[in-house]
């Protein structure tokens, strides 16, 4: 088991970096910050909160999310910056949200079946999303935030050594997090 989980690691490694993503972290999922108060920030604070098929109450319940996240060993946590201003911002996360479901269907093809993506960004994939699970254009590539799974990503990006701030202006630049979950 052990030399899978080696090789796998290895796989992955070698992956994102041929694909431009050299910035990231391995992590056991069960280490991470996950928290209720995430959840509320989406509720009462997110403008895309019921408008968005991949986000909350479009997403499992903060117990189901932690028993999933349980499930795993391993995942990698990435870290992507930006800074082209907000006119090109969409298309920076649109290519990004590809380019990482891509990735992760190479490391499920690559006999990790429980590979994983959990987003950087609210699903962007269409120009105006369909609000739900049962129209969504895109069923097969729609994935959740680390947010909508409750996972605190300013504290583990913290206590991993990333640096992280609100953002006052859409005009400054941004760390932005994905988490893939490998086992």
């Amino acid at each position: 088991m052990g030399e899978l989980l080696t090789d796998g690691i290895l796989f992955v490694d070698k992956l994102l970096l041929s694909r431009g993503f050299d910035d990231y972290k391995w992590i056991r999922p069960g280490n991470m910050p996950v928290s209720y108060w995430v959840r509320m920030k989406c509720m009462y604070g997110c403008p895309d909160y019921g408008r968005n098929a991949s986000c909350p109450p479009n997403a499992p319940t903060i117990g189901e999310c932690k028993a999933l996240l349980a499930e795993y060993e391993k995942a990698v946590f990435i870290h992507l910056f930006y800074d082209s201003g907000p006119k090109l911002m969409k298309d920076w996360v649109m290519r990004k949200q590809k380019e990482l479901l891509d990735i992760e269907k190479n490391i499920f093809m690559h006999n990790m079946e429980k590979a994983f993506l959990l987003s950087f960004d609210n699903c962007n994939l269409c120009d105006k999303c369909t609000g739900s699970v049962d129209t969504c254009r895109f069923p097969y590539m729609r994935r959740p935030t680390m947010e909508a799974f409750g996972i605190d990503v300013f504290s583990l990006a913290k206590m991993l050594g990333y640096h992280i701030s609100v953002k006052k202006d859409f005009k400054e630049s941004t760390n932005r997090y994905a988490l893939i979950l490998v086992n």
